[in-house]
This record gives C-alpha cells, structure tokens and sequence, in this order.
C-alpha cells in the first residue's frame, strides 16, 4: 500500500534529519570554539572601546562565515534530496502497482530552483539562514558586551555564549542551534513534499489528486490532525468529502512531520479491465488508503529485525517493553542516515 511505504519513507527522511542535525551542532560547536579563541585569554574588561568593537567584528564575522558554508552545504544536500524523492516516487508507485504507470521525473531545473527561490515557511531558505546569522551575530555581542560590563573573567563571558554542561547552564547557541535545527528539518520535508507534488503533477495522466497522511501521536499538532486523511485534486481542489482549503499542503508548520500520499486514477478511468488485478492493488490505485495509519501501527506489523534498523536496537527493545513513548522515537538523532545511505537504499 502507497501509505505503508509513504510511512516507511517518512521514518528513513527523520533519519537524514538526523544526520543534519547532527551537521548543524558540530558547525555550532566549531563556531564556539572559534569564538572562544578570538576572545582569548587576556581580560576583556581592559579593552580599550577600539578593541572591543574589533573583537565584536571579529566575531560577526565568524558567525557570518559559518553560516554561509552552513548555507551551501545545505541548499547542494536538498538539491540531491529532490531528485531522490522523485525517483523514490515512481518506484515506489509502479513497484505498488506492479505496472509502470509513472515514467515522468520531476525536471531538474524545477527541483534546483524550489531550493534556490522557493518559499520555506513563507520566506526563501537563504533569506531564514540570513536572518539566523545576523540573530546569533546580535546574541553573541549582546553578551559580550554584558560581561565586559559586568567585569566578568573570559570564561565566565564565554560560558554566557557557551553555556556549561557541567554546571546545567544553557547559553545563547543553543537558542541559535534550535533555531537552526527546526529550519533544517523543515527544509527537508519542504523539498520532500514539493519533489513529489512536482512529479505527480509530471504524471497527471495516472494521478489524480492526493491525500494527507498524518503521525498520529503525542506530539501532533491539532493543525494536522484536522489534516488527516483530507484529499485534493493535483490543483488543490477539495475532493472525496474533503472541505478543508489545500493551503499549500505540508508542512503545514514548523518541525511538521505529516506527508502526502497520490491518488491514483482507477484502473477503468485508465482504460484497464480492473479484474485483471487484485482486490489489494485496486484498493490503493483507487486511492482507498489507511490515511490515518500512524508510525507506531506501521512498526508494530513489521518484525523485530525491521523495527530495530529503523530504531536502533537499544530504543526498539525499549519501545516493544512500553519504556519509551512513540514521541521518543521519531527523533532518529541516534541513528541518522547519510544521502549516500538513503540513496543506496532506494536508487537501485
């Protein structure tokens, strides 16, 4: 069925999320260290006003430059991501099927330019990633300049930007690393999401709308649980009882984890004799789907072998004993998956 594989795909996409969270914090780590040696050793409440506004430019400067390598290695990632989705969505379509009803990729130029122009959240990713720069730039001098006039020792100022983990104490990069780990989440289901939609609609003569698969738990927003289920031509007209407007589809918000599912046109709209295939296929090529299949029925009817690869075996065991909560396991921070993996697993 579209919708089980459409879940299992969405459980390898948390994993590269986590593979790039994993990317922004060691750029954030690499930024604090670099911070923390061009404030040095010798006290900071003895500047001068001329070396402390050097200091302050230094440092906007290496945020800046951090930000912008950040930038690049994330806009030429999503690139490749959205020529994998849509491979992904005619393979996994036809394989379902067991005919090859879509032959039609998404265009390259299309899939490079949703990333370079596209809107994310309502603003281009680049224009997000330069408004996160100049934030953390203002954040960082912000506690600087309090240290120096507070008199405070250079490691006490760089635990204001640091913070300590010994000591419990949260400095200003984690707001930068949150904010910047949302934006990265975010982008990745965008450019996933919009990768299909470009290729179904490349498709148009076997699909004929789609329909909104929601994660179903603790964590789930009250937006897309109304979503759930709901259906829309490829134009985004209301269709199959749906009376919620398309809205631009998911993600919905920020950190949204629900996708989307096509609905096929059925096999005598395409000029089949329907009975030629089984009851299961037709199900799905008629687009009755289990829209409101959620991630932890999905694992819970695959075995143990598939759910631990998914997991990790040390949270899968935890999960099957009810120590942990569904909410707990869609992070997949420990165990992210690389494009070269995600690639290797599909791209065959």
């Amino acid at each position: 069925m579209l919708a089980a594989l459409a879940v299992e795909r969405q459980l390898d996409l948390n994993r590269l999320i986590g593979h790039q969270s994993n990317l922004v914090l060691a750029v954030m780590e690499s930024l604090l260290a670099d911070v923390e040696a061009r404030i040095g050793t010798k006290p900071l409440t003895d500047y001068q006003k001329g070396r402390l506004n050097q200091l302050l430019s230094d440092v906007r400067g290496l945020v800046a430059d951090r930000y912008e390598s950040m930038q690049g290695d994330l806009f030429s990632d999503l690139k490749d991501l959205g020529q994998q989705e849509s491979k992904w969505v005619l393979s996994s379509t036809n394989s379902t099927v067991g005919v090859d009803l879509m032959r039609a990729l998404a265009p390259s130029a299309t899939l490079k330019a949703l990333v370079d122009t596209g809107l994310f959240q309502g603003a281009p990713l680049g224009d997000w990633l330069d408004r996160q720069a100049g934030d953390t730039a203002f954040r960082f001098a912000n506690e600087i300049r309090i240290g120096v006039a507070a008199g405070e020792t250079n490691n006490k100022i760089v635990q204001r930007i640091g913070g300590s983990t010994r000591k419990g104490l949260t400095g200003v990069l984690e707001t930068s690393r949150r904010n910047a780990d949302a934006l990265v989440r975010t982008a990745v289901q965008t450019v996933s999401a919009r990768a299909r939609d470009i290729t179904w609609s490349e498709n148009a003569d076997v699909v004929k709308g789609k329909q909104q698969v929601s994660t179903l738990d603790g964590r789930t927003s009250d937006v897309c649980i109304a979503y759930a289920g709901a259906s829309w031509d490829l134009k985004g007209k209301p269709i199959n009882g749906t009376h919620l407007p398309y809205n631009g589809g998911v993600p919905r918000h920020w950190m949204c984890r629900s996708t989307e599912i096509p609905i096929l046109k059925t096999f005598r709209e395409l000029g089949l004799d329907a009975e030629d295939f089984a009851p299961t296929t037709r199900a799905s090529m008629d687009g009755q789907v289990a829209a409101d299949l959620s991630f932890g029925d999905f694992l819970a009817s695959k075995g143990k072998a598939f759910q631990d690869q998914a997991l990790g075996k040390g949270r899968a065991e935890l999960w099957r004993d009810g120590k942990i909560t569904l909410a707990q396991l869609l992070d997949q921070r420990g165990n992210p998956l690389t494009l070269a993996q995600l690639r290797a697993k599909y791209d065959r």
